[in-house]
């Protein structure tokens, strides 16, 4: 039987803990989902990694929040197998089962050339430059592209792509006058009373909505790097991640 060093124990339970804590939803979300724990309507998040922490034999590297069709909450769960796999489970949060993953997902990215084609219509729709595209999967497990197309002077705006077809599935929205965000240095304040490290990278984007946050990038102390997103109107913390 190989042995396992402490220190190797100690890292392993050190990235566990910090994964864990980093792995929350939104503050309005967090409230729905203590009642629901509360309540029993839902699987506390703690015992729902823990449990696909066995079901993969590995580690838990990301969690995001994600919403079904009739809004029923979920958990898209990332994890890294002690061969070094990497799976992605979508969870259910009231029963803690998994609703889908990787495997019942088939659809797969597209070629050079169908790519090329989707920049181009896209470019030619909202005469913008196409500055990032990525291969995504939505809150069903549907293949989506997730594309970056510039749009200054408000950072970047996000559409997302069907994968088969290339059609938009979120297009831009454009009525009403958005509110204006707040400034980079007040957002950072923000953060201060709940989260600390060194400032690697921070940058004002536009989400799939047209709706402006901020990506946020902390080094941590050992070692981790911790990503946010912070919804630019109201400084809420929308997404976090930790990075080894």
């Amino acid at each position: 039987m190989t042995n396992i060093s402490l220190r190797t124990i100690v890292q392993a339970a050190a990235f566990a803990a910090v994964a864990l804590a980093c792995a929350q939803a939104p503050a309005a979300e967090q409230d729905v989902a203590r009642r629901g724990v509360q309540s029993g309507q839902l699987k506390p998040l703690n015992s729902i990694i823990a449990d696909m922490s066995r079901q993969y034999g590995g580690r838990v590297i990301d969690v995001e929040t994600k919403h079904g069709r009739k809004g029923e909450l979920r958990y898209e769960i990332k994890i890294i197998d002690a061969r070094g796999t990497k799976h992605e489970v979508l969870v259910d949060a009231a029963t803690g089962t998994v609703v889908a993953q990787e495997s019942d997902w088939p659809t797969q990215p597209v070629g050079l050339a169908q790519m090329a084609r989707y920049i181009q219509q896209l470019e030619q729709r909202y005469g913008s430059r196409v500055v990032n595209a990525e291969f995504e999967r939505d809150a069903q497990g549907k293949a989506v592209y997730e594309v970056k197309l510039s749009d200054r002077p408000a950072g970047e705006m996000k559409l997302l792509v069907d994968v088969n077809t290339g059609e938009v599935l979120t297009p831009p929205q454009t009525a009403g006058t958005p509110a204006a965000p707040k400034s980079m240095a007040v957002m950072l304040e923000s953060l201060r009373p709940r989260f600390s490290g060194l400032v690697l990278e921070v940058e004002l984007e536009t989400d799939h909505r047209r709706r402006p946050y901020y990506s946020v990038e902390l080094q941590q102390p050992n070692g981790f790097k911790l990503e946010l997103e912070v919804d630019a109107v109201s400084l809420e913390v929308t997404r976090q991640k930790v990075d080894d």
